[in-house]
């Protein structure tokens, strides 16, 4: 079925084609509801339980609008976001751009999304029961010396309606965010973060797990020095990658675009980063492994090196909704 709708979906600017598929995704879980993830080898983190390793990765569905029609592929869980504090229109257009011949993505979004409040009242009560998690970050006009606020405030208002929730610090389309990850600063929003996790619950009426999302782009001395910094505080998980702002071997004509590149193209780069990872933490925390996963066969990969839990974003573009069955199934 894919193989008839993506010449169609192609053929259409990339955020049109973006807004068609949340907009008939959210038409899909409507009429059918939603549905329990597919089992699969089953997973145990910071006390939450996945049914099945594979997870759809924050930036598809910014706003939480098709969260019971995601479900219906069968994902383990579900993270939406990035959602801000304040409601907020994000980068001028055009944002977004196809690279056809390496099977990727260049995206300038700037975390567009309805504020935490229209996210809260969407997915309070929601039926789904998978994990489902919500990715916070900063406004674009908040300086990073009161960051921890807006990430304080979006913790307190959308934990008792998700499962974990994720502190984005690694978007390359917000100024000044990715300074916040830097060894010397990130405990400056973390710490805030969990200290505020204490005074709520989960919408299972449980402790919290946070988990970070980290770049591709760190040195891996640089990333060595985060993730320690990160184990020090005890977080929950991290998550790797974020886009990268590297074009090395590019030659689609969108390859001079800003914004953060994604799908094939940073595969080796994600895997890198999470093979630093894992000899690092050497198991003190769990790595959710996303960026340039294409393939069932690289689900299973991004599992033997060490990942606990893998996300989709660009592989399920080029690759349809096949892809998370297949993905399940073969990490069984």
């Amino acid at each position: 079925m894919y193989s008839i709708v993506k010449p169609c979906l192609f053929a259409l600017d990339p955020e049109v084609a973006h807004d068609l598929t949340i907009s008939s995704m959210s038409s899909y879980g409507r009429v059918f509801g939603a549905r329990a993830p597919i089992c699969g080898r089953a997973v145990q983190i910071a006390g939450l339980h996945f049914d099945n390793p594979i997870g759809l990765a924050a930036g598809l569905d910014k706003d939480g609008q098709a969260v019971s029609g995601f479900s219906r592929l069968g994902f383990g869980h579900i993270e939406v976001g990035t959602v801000t504090p304040k409601p907020q229109p994000g980068n001028p257009l055009p944002r977004v751009f196809r690279l056809l011949r390496e099977q990727g993505l260049i995206n300038r979004f700037g975390f567009n999304n309805a504020g935490i409040d229209a996210l809260v009242r969407r997915l309070k009560e929601h039926p789904y029961k998978g994990i489902l998690g919500i990715n916070i970050g900063k406004n674009k006009d908040t300086p990073n010396e009161s960051a921890h606020l807006d990430y304080v405030h979006c913790l307190e208002k959308a934990a008792p309606v998700c499962d974990y929730i994720t502190v984005n610090v690694s978007s390359p389309n917000t100024p000044g965010l990715r300074d916040l990850a830097d060894a010397s600063r990130i405990l400056d929003v973390v710490k805030p973060v969990l200290d505020a996790r204490q005074k709520v619950v989960n919408r299972r009426h449980a402790r919290c797990p946070i988990f970070i999302k980290l770049a591709p782009d760190f040195s891996d001395d640089d990333l060595n020095k985060v993730l320690e910094a990160l184990v020090a505080v005890e977080i929950d998980g991290v998550i790797l990658t974020n886009t990268t702002l590297d074009r090395s071997g590019l030659t689609s004509p969108h390859r001079v675009e800003m914004g953060g590149l994604s799908g094939s193209p940073l595969s080796q780069r994600a895997e890198h980063c999470l093979q630093v990872a894992n000899i690092t933490l050497g198991g003190r925390l769990p790595i959710i492994s996303v960026g340039g996963v294409m393939s069932a066969d690289a689900c299973k990969q991004r599992i033997s090196l060490g990942a606990t839990l893998v996300q989709l974003y660009t592989g399920l573009i080029y690759q349809g909704p096949r892809l998370v069955k297949d993905a399940i199934r073969i990490t069984r």
